[in-house]
């Protein structure tokens, strides 16, 4: 009898949601709507700039932070100068991203608040597991969150006594 091949499935990013948005708002609109309907606030931070892209400019990102043991939420563009990020099945312009668990019925009233806001086409739970490329998406976008949080986080020199 032949042995069989033993294999550990793992998911590295099992807490986060991802929420697709198609919408014809401009970045900084649609931030301004969620902040709105959401109890949250985004705040623009610097744009990304993945690797496998050379487009001189970025996409952008928007992040906020509850603060510990409470959600993080980043909104990120998945297209600049007509080139986009990656591909999903559903043209898609935002992801609006949510880490830490959520109780479905928090999960379907964001969905509805975001389907209310005005010039949304469609907002939808995007599915990780069949949508290619997503990881390296997620890792990108988490390793620019910690770079900003290091950049905001710098200590500050101590002042010298004489």
């Amino acid at each position: 009898m032949p042995s069989r091949k033993k294999t550990l499935h793992s998911l590295p990013f099992d807490d986060i949601l991802l929420l697709g948005i198609a919408t014809t708002l401009p970045d900084y609109k649609l931030a301004w709507h969620l902040n709105n309907c959401l109890p949250i606030d985004l705040i623009k931070h610097e744009d990304i700039y993945p690797a496998q892209h050379s487009l001189q400019e970025g996409f952008s990102f928007f992040l906020y932070d509850q603060g510990e043991n409470r959600n993080v939420f980043n909104l990120v563009s998945l297209h600049s100068n007509g080139s986009r990020w990656i591909k999903l099945p559903v043209n898609t312009d935002y992801l609006f991203i949510i880490r830490n668990a959520l109780d479905q019925e928090r999960l379907d009233q964001i969905i509805r608040a975001i389907r209310n806001i005005p010039q949304i086409v469609h907002a939808f739970v995007v599915d990780t597991q069949k949508t290619r490329g997503i990881d390296i998406l997620l890792e990108t976008i988490e390793f620019h969150e910690m770079e900003i949080l290091k950049s905001h986080h710098k200590r500050l020199p101590k002042n010298k006594t004489l």
